[in-house]
């Protein structure tokens, strides 16, 4: 017998039990699936991860949809050797390359004039020198975007306008069904007329546009020849000279709904 045996007999301690011991070994092969089906899941995850941020993972097609925009990622790891600035594109122009664009096309970058307008002169207000420093003051109170290549674009987007087919189409519906239409053309700026405005403050006529007697248009406002696409698609419903009482019955009845038709 056994040294631990007690005074009732039998052995201490006890055997267990053999359902014991397999309910543990199910224990044991539950939380080693658990942990396998874990490891799977991370492994996964890791190598979606590195195929969103553009790393080749296997058995992926060479490329489903390309990200463009900062490669926060490259830049991160410094995989151009340091952290500077890193883009999908492979370029980036910044602000200093866009004026350069925009100055290569003809238009002034934010209402300052190109190089070449400035050294000759073209409508751009002149340097203030005092001493030996020379300040670009005008630019602050008298600079404009306005050159004769911008003037051009705006007769050309007058011309064009309203051409998206689908606004065209969708305008038609809603012509039948409402009674107006939803999209217009662009606006186009009136600012810029060639020869510009003389004076300091401006006339009511540059003001309001309304100069019945002439008295100011071509002399101190030059109107400009852009085109008012505003203007032209109101059509019968603005009638000349200032808002009277027979244009306000217009506009209001203009934008009364339809009365409904007949039912047949």
């Amino acid at each position: 017998s056994s040294p631990f045996s007690s005074s009732i007999g039998g052995d201490w301690p006890p055997p267990r039990a053999p359902r014991q011991g397999m309910a543990s070994m199910k224990r044991s092969s539950a939380v080693a699936r658990a942990g396998v089906l874990a490891a799977l899941f991370g492994a996964s995850s890791w190598l979606a991860g590195d195929a969103f941020t553009g790393a080749r993972a296997p058995g992926v097609r060479d490329v489903l949809t390309q990200m463009h925009g900062y490669r926060l990622d490259n830049m991160l790891e410094k995989k151009s050797g340091d952290g500077t600035l890193d883009v999908s594109e492979g370029f980036w122009i910044g602000e200093r390359g866009f004026m350069k664009s925009q100055n290569a096309q003809g238009f002034r970058y934010r209402m300052r004039a190109t190089p070449e307008e400035f050294k000759k002169g073209i409508e751009t207000p002149g340097l203030l020198q005092l001493g030996p420093f020379k300040l670009r003051i005008g630019e602050m109170f008298g600079g404009s975007g306005n050159n004769d290549k911008l003037r051009d674009l705006k007769r050309k987007l007058f011309k064009e306008g309203l051409n998206d087919p689908k606004k065209i189409e969708e305008n038609e519906y809603w012509v039948k069904r409402y009674g107006h239409k939803r999209w217009t053309p662009k606006y186009i700026n009136q600012s810029g007329a060639k020869g510009g405005e003389k004076g300091l403050l401006r006339g009511l006529a540059a003001w309001s546009g309304y100069d019945p007697l002439n008295e100011e248009r071509g002399k101190t406002w030059i109107e400009a020849d852009y085109g008012k696409p505003w203007v032209a698609i109101k059509g019968d419903v603005r009638l000349p000279g200032y808002v009277s009482k027979e244009q306000m019955e217009k506009e209001m009845n203009s934008g009364k709904l339809l009365k409904e038709a007949p039912k047949k």
